[in-house]
């Protein structure tokens, strides 16, 4: 490794080279495969490198305009999209220099990195708040702070500067250079006219050179400053202390290194010097010395999302497998707080409005397997769910209880619970003989199980193999037949 660091010449051929470009292209068209654009693209695959490669050595490559559109969910935000073959050349560029440059990061960056996220950003700050408080002993204070508008100040021969320390071949700067300076293509049909600041949200290097630009903030921060508790997540950085004089200070001195080194500044309306007691913002979330909170807000924008999944489901145009996709990650990051009610409600309204199709098929068993771990493990009512997915498998019961370590009665219950909840049929547990010989037995809905297993005299038939007749019965009273979305 050491002699491809020394050789300028390594980096740039490195790029170019056939083998980084088709890792590249597998890189670009994860979880794009049934776009229309990649596919294009994949019809004549070794044609299209072998173009791109031959504008690179040549240096000829120029970026097609970026297509810009607007997000306003959850806030309004600008963002660009590249050609596939833009995205592509990006990627070839990342997967050789960003083991270079990330080298020089702190710990506690934690955006846009592998084993890093939003989830590990607060573990951290967890962590943070329990030593400056001294396990809530001292009051603890907060400086909470946001960089002004941030993409779209970022100074391009600042952010050069910063990849020469690491980066000396020139070929390389050119290909960034290249990058940096792509014009956007407007609703009207013109140009945006080269700009010497400024970075569109939604590419990959746009992603890694907005890590890149604040490392310096990072060094500045730890080795300067000497600050113990600081967390950084793209510009929302936080810095935890027990003296709220000393962090006044360093606010001071912060705002002042942006302006003079990175020509960028501290949000005035959004860094403020706050009691960990009053509750701090902090990605999505708000955190006291006890507990965590979703934002409402947050809250708010998942149930839009929510909904409209429902929609999408009862059209048809999705199926249970995506609905599972899309609510996985947002379990996992909405149990980093204090959230079991509101989870609970989710998945709730998830038995519920995305019910278990029998005609329909697991498309992607390992991701739904996932969810339901990683549900069961946050220690919602979610297990039932896991029973269903190990019964549809052909699993006996006596199987599914020896698997997951429970009991066979806990597993009956949940058969019980599907049952009434409209997730499957009586029949798929039961034989229908016996089914017919229980239901004969049931005079209301309100009998107890003990009443029905006297009248079934000198039978075999269990108390679970009753409930899970009498769910049966009930859910015929209490549900209506849900709209299956159609095949």
């Amino acid at each position: 490794m050491a002699n491809f660091i020394d050789s300028e010449q390594d980096f740039y051929s490195k790029i170019c080279s056939l083998e980084n470009l088709f890792l590249a292209f597998n890189n670009a068209r994860k979880g794009k495969t049934k776009r229309r654009y990649v596919k294009r693209f994949q019809l004549d695959l070794h044609n299209n490198l072998t173009k791109l490669q031959q504008e690179l050595v040549s240096q000829t490559y120029l970026p097609n305009k970026l297509k810009t559109f607007t997000l306003r969910d959850p806030k309004t935000r600008k963002i660009s999209k590249s050609a596939f073959r833009d995205r592509v050349v990006h990627h070839a560029l990342c997967n050789i220099i960003v083991p270079i440059l990330e080298k020089s990061f702190i710990y506690d960056s934690h955006a846009n990195q592998i084993g890093k996220g939003t989830l590990k950003a607060i573990e951290r700050f967890d962590i943070f708040k329990r030593k400056v408080s001294r396990n809530n002993t001292i009051t603890c204070w907060v400086l909470k702070a946001d960089i002004k508008h941030y993409f779209d100040e970022m100074n391009h021969d600042i952010l050069v500067g910063i990849i020469r320390k690491k980066i000396q071949d020139e070929k390389v700067i050119w290909l960034i250079k290249q990058i940096l300076n792509t014009p956007a293509r407007s609703f009207g049909g013109g140009a945006n006219e080269f700009c010497k600041k400024g970075m569109p949200l939604g590419n990959l290097t746009s992603q890694f050179f907005a890590n890149l630009y604040l490392n310096e903030l990072d060094q500045f921060v730890k080795h300067k400053l000497r600050t113990k508790y600081y967390i950084r997540y793209v510009d929302d950085f936080v810095i935890l202390h027990e003296n709220k004089e000393q962090l006044e200070l360093w606010k001071e001195e912060i705002n002042k290194f942006l302006k003079e080194r990175l020509k960028i500044e501290l949000h005035p309306s959004k860094t403020h010097v706050l009691n960990l007691n009053s509750g701090i913002n902090f990605l999505g979330f708000r955190i006291f010395y006890n507990f965590k909170l979703l934002r409402k807000s947050n809250m708010g924008n998942f149930e839009k999302k929510f909904n409209h999944m429902k929609i999408l489901y009862n059209e048809g145009v999705i199926n249970r497998d995506k609905v599972i996709e899309k609510l996985e990650g947002w379990m996992e990051y909405a149990s980093q707080g204090d959230t079991f009610k509101f989870r609970k409600y989710v998945l709730r309204n998830f038995n519920r409005d995305f019910p278990y199709q029998k005609e329909k098929t697991i498309n992607n068993k390992s991701k739904y397997g996932n969810f339901i771990r990683k549900v069961n493990g946050s220690e919602l009512a979610f297990s039932v769910q896991q029973t269903l997915f190990m019964h549809r498998k052909g699993l006996l019961i006596k199987d599914i209880a020896n698997e997951r370590r429970i009991k066979e009665t806990t597993v009956w219950e949940h058969l019980a619970n599907l049952i009434e909840h409209k997730q499957m049929s009586v029949s798929e547990v039961l034989d229908k003989d016996k089914i017919c010989k229980i239901l004969s037995k049931i005079y209301s809905r309100k009998d107890r199980l003990r009443d029905i297993k006297r009248r079934l005299i000198k039978s075999s038939i269990s108390f679970d193999e009753i409930a899970c007749v009498m769910a049966s019965v009930i859910s015929k009273k209490k549900y209506k037949s849900p709209r299956s979305p159609e095949s």
